[in-house]
């Protein structure tokens, strides 16, 4: 018995720290829809946090453009999500539409979700399908997370 209450506080205790903690990138999501107008333009390749593997220059050229007609062309992105073909197909690229739309919310813990918005693109690699815009206002960025967002693997453009 006298074990028992800290054996409760030591499972307390694990709970807590074991438990879904944040997405470290959740405070920089876009969560007022921009403008059409505000969004369309280049992004360049920033950086990446899915892989320890050192980025070439290539990948580092990486861009999506976002075209006013709708379209857009992706160009170079690294493949470093390992998917079925990353070997043989070590860059992504591709053109197709796009559109904005909510992909997901942002919730702030208190359980009081905001849309998270972003774009969706066609025509692409099914792990670029879903692309969060990051900023307040123009010029926006893009995040394309991958796993469990608590992860923080991802590309920011």
């Amino acid at each position: 018995m006298k074990n028992l209450i800290p054996n409760i506080f030591l499972l307390i205790y694990l709970a807590l720290i074991t438990s879904c903690q944040f997405d470290p990138y959740a405070g920089d999501l876009t969560t007022e829809q921009p403008k059409r107008e505000d969004v369309i333009g280049v992004y360049q390749f920033k950086e990446q946090t899915i892989s320890q593997i050192q980025i070439d220059k290539r990948s580092q050229r990486a861009t999506i453009t976002l075209k006013s007609d709708g379209t857009y062309q992706a160009n170079n992105i690294p493949n470093v999500f390992g998917g079925p073909n990353a070997e043989n197909h070590k860059y992504i690229s591709a053109k197709g539409s796009w559109k904005i739309e909510t992909i997901g919310a942002v919730d702030n813990g208190w359980g009081h979700p905001k849309s998270n918005w972003g774009i969706t693109l066609t025509s692409i690699d099914e792990s670029l399908t879903n692309i969060s815009f990051t900023g307040k206002k123009k010029p926006y960025g893009l995040m394309v997370t991958f796993d469990d967002p608590d992860l923080a693997y991802g590309y920011a453009f």
